[in-house]
C-alpha cells in the first residue's frame, strides 16, 4: 500500500510539473529589468496597473471596496522544465470615502494612507526591485531563466492569500525566494497552472531572459 501511495504521489507531482511548464509555454510577453545587487539577489521591476485600472475592479475600488492583489512569480528555465523558485507581493487598497485617501497594506503591513493613484500603483503594481533569486538558486547562467507571473486581484481563495502573505514576511535569507523543497512550492505552482476562477481578475505574462 505504502508503494503504491508513494508511485501515486510521484505521478501527481509528474503531472503538476507538465501542466505548469506547459502554462509557461505560451504566455505573453512583458517588458521588465533585472540585475544583481552587491549580496548577489537578482532583483526584478515590472508594472501591471491593469490589475487595478479594470473597469470592474476600478469601480469597486471607487465605492469603497477594498481590493486584494496578489502577485507570484515564477523562475523557469528557458530550455523547459520546472519552476526552480518563487517571489510574491500582496498589497491591498480601500478608498476611504470620507477623508479622500487610499489605504494600502503591502505584505500583510498596518495599512497606510495614500493621496493619489499614482501612490496605490508604487506601491502595489509597480514592483521595483523585488527580490527574485539568489546566484546558489540560479545555478547556470542567469540568461538561461525567465519569469513566469502570474496577478490575481481578489483571489476566491482566502487561504491562499493568507498562506502567501505569511511566506512573503517569513524570513527567508537575502533572495525571499521559495524553493521546490518548501512544502508551499507545489501548492502555489499548482494554482498557477488552474484556468478555473479563481479571482476576479487574472493576468498572466512572463519576461524577457534575465540578464548575465
Amino acid at each position: 500500500m505504502r508503494s503504491r501511495l508513494c508511485a501515486l504521489g510521484v505521478a501527481a507531482s509528474l503531472a503538476v510539473s507538465t501542466l505548469a511548464t506547459e502554462a509557461s509555454a505560451a504566455l505573453p510577453l512583458r517588458a521588465a529589468k533585472f540585475g544583481w545587487d552587491k549580496v548577489g539577489v537578482l532583483r526584478g521591476s515590472f508594472s501591471f496597473r491593469e490589475a487595478l485600472d479594470d473597469k470592474a475592479i476600478a469601480k469597486k475600488l471607487s465605492n469603497g471596496l477594498e481590493v486584494k492583489l496578489v502577485m507570484r512569480g515564477y523562475v523557469y528555465p528557458n530550455a523547459g522544465g520546472d519552476p526552480i523558485a518563487l517571489t510574491a507581493h500582496t498589497c491591498s487598497v480601500a478608498l476611504d470615502l470620507w477623508n479622500e485617501v487610499y489605504l494600502v497594506s503591502v505584505n500583510g503591513a498596518k495599512s497606510k494612507p495614500v493621496v493619489n493613484k499614482k501612490g496605490v500603483y508604487r506601491l502595489c503594481t509597480d514592483l521595483v526591485d523585488l527580490p527574485i533569486a539568489d546566484r546558489p538558486t540560479l545555478r547556470n547562467k542567469p540568461s538561461d531563466y525567465y519569469l513566469a507571473v502570474k496577478v490575481e486581484v481578489n483571489p476566491v481563495s482566502a487561504d491562499t492569500l493568507k498562506k502567501v502573505q505569511q511566506w512573503v514576511t517569513r524570513s527567508t535569507g537575502a533572495s525571499g525566494s521559495i524553493s521546490p523543497g518548501d512544502t508551499l512550492f507545489a501548492s502555489f505552482v499548482g494554482v498557477f497552472m488552474k484556468k478555473i476562477a479563481t479571482a476576479d481578475l487574472v493576468i498572466d505574462f512572463q519576461t524577457d531572459p534575465f540578464p548575465s
